[in-house]
C-alpha cells in the first residue's frame, strides 16, 4: 500500500509538472504563419529621438491573427499605432493590436498603421538595419531587420 501511495503521488507530481511547464519555444506558432515584406524605418535627424517602422504583413493561413506588440534594442519603447481623422485633424494613437485577416496583406505605412520607436538609442542613418521583434497573440515572435530609409518628399516645390 505504501508503494502505491508513493507511486500515485509521483504520478500526480509528474502530471502537475507536465502541465505547468512552459510551452516549447521551438513549437510552431503564429509567427511561423506570417510573412513580412519590405520592412523599413524612417531616417530622422540626429536630434530626433522618435521614428516609425513600416512593412507588409501577410497571414498565410485561414485564421485571424493578431500582432500584439513589438520591441527593438534601438528604442526604449515600441508601440503599435494608427493615424485617423478626427474632426478634420489627423491624429496618431496607440492601439492594442493589429488584425491580420486570413490570406490578406496588411500594410503598415505612413498615414496609417505603423510601429513607433521612442527614445532611439542612436541616430538612424540611411542604409542601417534596425532589428525589430514582432510579437503575436500566442507569444511567438518574428525577428526582422528593417532598413533605414530617408523620408521622401511628397510634394515638389
Amino acid at each position: 500500500m505504501d508503494v502505491v501511495k508513493r507511486s500515485g503521488t509521483g504520478l500526480v507530481a509528474c502530471l502537475v509538472l507536465m502541465f505547468a511547464a512552459p510551452p516549447d519555444v521551438g513549437a510552431a506558432g503564429v509567427a511561423d504563419k506570417v510573412t513580412v515584406n519590405d520592412p523599413y524605418v524612417r531616417a530622422v535627424p540626429p536630434v530626433v529621438k522618435t521614428s516609425a517602422a513600416f512593412m507588409q504583413l501577410q497571414s498565410g493561413d485561414t485564421s485571424q491573427r493578431l500582432l500584439v506588440n513589438a520591441s527593438s534594442p534601438m528604442a526604449t519603447a515600441v508601440e503599435l499605432h494608427m493615424h485617423s481623422m478626427d474632426d478634420g485633424v489627423m491624429r496618431m494613437r496607440r492601439i492594442p493590436h493589429i488584425h491580420l485577416p486570413p490570406e490578406q496583406t496588411v500594410s503598415l505605412e505612413p498615414g496609417g498603421l505603423h510601429i513607433m520607436l521612442f527614445d532611439l538609442a542612436a541616430p538612424l542613418k540611411a542604409g542601417d538595419r534596425i532589428p525589430i521583434t514582432l510579437i503575436f497573440e500566442d507569444g511567438s515572435t518574428k525577428d526582422v531587420a528593417a532598413v533605414v530609409r530617408p523620408v521622401r518628399p511628397t510634394m515638389q516645390h
